[in-house]
């Protein structure tokens, strides 16, 4: 049996940490709208804690863009 893997932390987990929305989690990463600083900053921190990174696979669903030539 191989080892399970920890569960990669998402938006939803970043926010309930945070004490925020998942809209205001994103809001802070993509600065789209205006965040407060200090939440900023909180989100910031408990996403480096929970170890959060982008989900490249829903960044080109949301962007269109794969990032990929065709031939």
């Amino acid at each position: 049996m191989e080892p399970q893997q920890a569960k990669r932390a998402t938006i939803a987990d970043v926010a309930r940490a945070a004490g925020v929305s998942p809209a205001t989690v994103s809001q802070a990463f993509n600065g789209r709208r205006q965040v407060d600083p200090t939440t900023r900053e909180r989100i910031q921190a408990v996403a480096l804690e929970l170890g959060y990174r982008p989900n490249p696979t829903a960044q080109r669903l949301r962007t269109g863009r794969s990032g990929m030539i065709a031939l």
